[in-house]
């Protein structure tokens, strides 16, 4: 059984009035946000928020740049601070909302800042957030909530943590960052990434919907297309071209492909729309 298999489908929110604006950390909201895209662009929020992405792809855009979201990546919004969470392709997270006098403390003993708001590779976390949103009640809220909130921090805050994890980088990362340096070519596929990686494309290919929630193919096409939309609103190249430097040879079903994604043309993107 995965971590949240007894989670419907539907988004869950718990949240508690009990929270005293003056304490040091409190949290007062716990959710398990299944409709990101319905959400608008950009917004802001009183509070902090705690996010730990447990499904599919997305993309994190504040006044410091773009972080692109994957399964295990920890992110973290910050108050009265715009943002945005764009190009969900499927995607899933649990966060938290918090306040208090030392959240800031909290954060930057971490090393969490509004300009390094991710850290990735933490799909551990799934279980222990999953558990704590079934056990939430409005009464234990305040503490269970704070419990799982300190813990994640301890975790991603661990001294050894980036040495050990670029030593154990795991089978998915490594096709993750294939694509993320390859998606250009046209010729990309799982099978002759894994040819030149000697490895096994049925067994990569499980490994890869097992951790990411989506396939390769899908991943891939997520890439693409949130490099297209730089493109589009970045430069003033054609649509042909656009789709090629992306890894599609065919502009007509590159265009068709983007709709299906964005629900707008890469013209009707590009002149505002999808937003």
């Amino acid at each position: 059984m995965t971590p949240d298999s007894f989670l419907k489908e539907d988004n869950i929110c718990k949240f508690t009035n009990k929270t005293k604006a003056e304490a040091e950390l409190a949290a007062f909201q716990f959710i398990y946000e299944t409709m990101p895209h319905r959400l608008g662009n950009p917004r802001t929020c009183p509070s902090f928020s705690c996010c730990l992405m447990t499904q599919g792809t997305a993309l994190l855009e504040t006044e410091h740049g773009q972080f692109s979201l994957t399964p295990g990546d920890v992110f973290f919004t910050f108050p009265a601070t715009p943002f945005s969470i764009r190009n969900c392709n499927q995607t899933r997270y649990y966060y938290i909302s918090f306040v208090g006098s030392r959240a800031n403390y909290y954060l930057e003993s971490a090393g969490i800042t509004p300009s390094s708001p991710v850290r990735s590779g933490f799909e551990e976390l799934r279980s222990t957030f999953s558990y704590g949103i079934a056990k939430t009640t409005e009464a234990n809220l305040p503490i269970l909530t704070k419990g799982v909130l300190l813990y994640t921090l301890s975790v991603i805050s661990a001294p050894d943590d980036s040495a050990a994890r670029i030593e154990e980088k795991s089978l998915v990362e490594q096709i993750r960052g294939d694509i993320e340096s390859c998606y250009a070519e046209t010729e990309l596929s799982l099978e002759n990434l894994c040819d030149r990686r000697k490895y096994s494309s049925k067994y990569v290919s499980r490994r890869f919907r097992e951790e990411m929630g989506i396939s390769f193919s899908e991943y891939l096409q997520s890439c693409r297309i949130h490099h297209a939309c730089n493109l589009l609103r970045g430069t003033n190249r054609s649509i042909q071209e656009i789709a090629l430097s992306v890894g599609y040879r065919d502009s007509l079903y590159f265009s068709k492909v983007f709709k299906k994604c964005m629900g707008v043309s890469p013209s009707g993107y590009r002149n505002g729309g999808g937003e």
